[in-house]
């Protein structure tokens, strides 16, 4: 409660003080000239009367609305356009509003002897301004701004000089006190208050509203998970020269959004010294092709219409034709497959037969009902919609299937895959913290049954397929690498979305707890500790195991084996992985 008693009258004592002096000098003015003392002393002591019958007024207001406020209350609460705290599930601050102040120098109220002791005063407190810039109000002999951007320490500091002429105007700025963490999630808002991006914009009237009892916005985030996943994901960005990087954390049974990373990020409280490329959420607005991760997605759906089961068995040893069209795997089968062959050695062959087995008109109506066909279910206001086929051919069925011809966001991919591993329920993804009793909104989409073969494939291919760079021991991690080829003006390019998602722990109730990580890297370039190889195996997977790693103790997810575990798959090499693009 002091602190916003203090703040409030800290202006009133400045005021009084400075007329006082004023008041002082006025009094030594009138005995230089002659002017009759005691009249001059009578018309001091009404006007000192009168300012200090009003700052005791001021006093006992601001004191009445101290302890009226309570004990949570901040400065800035109820000032117009006023925004309240953003913080992260676990109460981190994340956003405030704050005063920064700009500093007025006026010589008319300083004396001869004044002007000297406070030049050399602020030439001494702002060693980097320019002298000539210090000047400036003297030479022209009036109330002048001399710079702004005050911290209210800086402030502080020079009230402390006790200088007389000097004067400040504060601005009530929107703080973030992580700078980049957090940037394309958290947002930012434009000078007059309104959001422009982010938590701030999606969030804007409750953040608003809020200010008014200065009560705090609560995020999903988890700031833990948020740190982990930007340090990963900025390691491996740099190392491999990415044009951007993704990451993605959820909880797939609330749909809570616990981090979300987009590289490059930038300074939140200088946001003018980075580019627009830097300040996009590339999670909410950039379209990929995402290559195999998505056959998380279309296995589901031949599981759950009854098309295809784990007994099912594919031919891949020869090219598949479609029409004019041939399709490959990079590796080469010499027996027939399985559909858990199929899932983990990541065969565009087989995933094609699986998708021509469910039909066009069945596959697309799974995807409506999984919300591709819109912008990802999210109270963030940037999310793009996909970009679809044409028409649903047998060519772009089975493109789709593998993960090419539709380009959908990140968040849009997110929202879909957790259905495949929640029990089956589409579940809107929320920037906001669950309350933990509300019934969790979402339409079922899968069974629990797909669900549950679902992430025992996923386990699978961790153990020993495409995904074993991604193994957490202990974390039962599954998972699914993607690498897909850029298109560029209708042709592939040797670029490449390389991605992995991730799902832990692949146990327990299928409706429980469990989190999802997508990792995607947007053209990297190789590095040389992975011989310059580019595919999600190499490049996403080994970010997402070490996430993994770090946040689990946050999570609550603790360490023990899993019925996959055995020495024969821990030993296994990891499968080749088919990357779609180009066909030959």
């Amino acid at each position: 409660m002091s602190i916003r008693f203090f703040d409030s009258t800290q202006s009133g004592f400045q005021w009084v003080a400075d007329r006082v002096w004023k008041v002082e000098h006025a009094f030594e003015r009138a005995n230089a000239s002659g002017v009759k003392a005691s009249s001059t002393r009578m018309r001091i002591f009404c006007i000192l009367v009168g300012m200090t019958a009003a700052y005791v007024l001021l006093a006992g207001f601001a004191m009445r609305a101290s302890l009226a406020g309570g004990a949570q209350v901040t400065a800035l609460s109820g000032e117009p356009n006023a925004r309240s705290q953003l913080v992260d599930r676990n109460g981190r601050l994340l956003a405030t509003d704050v005063n920064n102040y700009s500093i007025f120098v006026d010589p008319k109220d300083m004396t001869g002897e004044d002007r000297a002791l406070v030049r050399r005063a602020l030439l001494q407190i702002f060693p980097d301004l320019p002298r000539d810039q210090i000047e400036k109000p003297f030479k022209a002999n009036k109330r002048l701004l001399l710079t702004n951007n005050l911290k209210p320490g800086k402030r502080d500091e020079i009230l402390n000089y006790g200088l007389p002429g000097i004067s400040f105007e504060a601005e009530r700025v929107r703080d973030y006190p992580l700078a980049n963490t957090g940037s394309a999630y958290i947002g930012m808002t434009q000078r007059g208050g309104e959001g422009l991006s982010g938590a701030e914009k999606a969030l804007q009237d409750q953040i608003a509203a809020s200010a008014v009892n200065d009560a705090p916005v609560q995020l999903a985030m988890d700031l833990r998970v948020q740190g982990a996943l930007e340090n990963e994901l900025r390691a491996m960005a740099e190392a491999q020269r990415a044009q951007g990087a993704i990451g993605i954390v959820t909880n797939v049974r609330t749909g809570e959004v616990l981090g979300m990373a987009s590289w490059p990020d930038f300074d939140l409280n200088r946001p003018g010294a980075f580019s627009d490329a830097a300040k996009r959420n590339h999670a909410a607005v950039d379209r990929y092709e995402l290559g195999s991760i998505f056959k998380v997605i279309s296995i589901s759906v031949g599981l759950d219409t009854g098309t295809a089961s784990l007994s099912s068995v594919y031919d891949g040893r020869q090219p598949f034709k479609l029409g004019s069209r041939i399709i490959h795997d990079d590796h080469e089968s010499t027996e027939l497959m399985s559909l858990t062959d199929v899932f983990i050695k990541s065969s565009n062959i087989g995933t094609s037969r699986v998708a021509l087995d469910v039909g066009a008109t069945a596959m697309t109506r799974y995807y409506e009902a999984l919300g591709l066909f819109r912008s990802a279910d999210i109270e963030l206001t940037e999310p793009a919609s996909p970009l679809l086929p044409g028409r649903w051919s047998d060519s772009s069925l089975v493109s789709s299937a593998f993960g090419q011809g539709m380009a959908i966001t990140p968040l849009s991919f997110v929202e879909a895959a957790n259905a495949a591993l929640n029990g089956g329920y589409l579940r809107p993804l929320t920037i906001r913290k669950y309350d933990g009793h509300s019934p969790v909104a979402g339409s079922q989409v899968f069974s629990a049954a797909t669900s549950r073969t679902m992430l025992e494939l996923m386990r699978e291919n961790v153990l020993k397929g495409t995904g074993t760079r991604a193994n957490a021991p202990g974390l039962r991690v599954g998972g699914k690498t993607g690498t897909a080829q850029k298109p560029v003006n209708g042709r592939y390019t040797a670029d490449r979305v390389s991605s992995f998602f991730a799902v832990f722990p692949t146990d327990g109730p299928v409706d429980g707890d469990r989190y999802s990580v997508l990792v995607t890297f947007d053209s990297p370039q190789g590095a040389k500790e992975s011989s310059g190889v580019k595919t999600g195996a190499y490049v996403a997977a080994p970010v997402a195991g070490h996430v993994i790693e770090r946040i689990a103790p946050f999570l609550g997810v603790g360490r023990h084996e899993d019925k996959f575990t055995g020495p024969e798959w821990d030993k296994a090499p990891v499968q080749a992985e088919d990357i779609t693009g180009d066909e030959h």
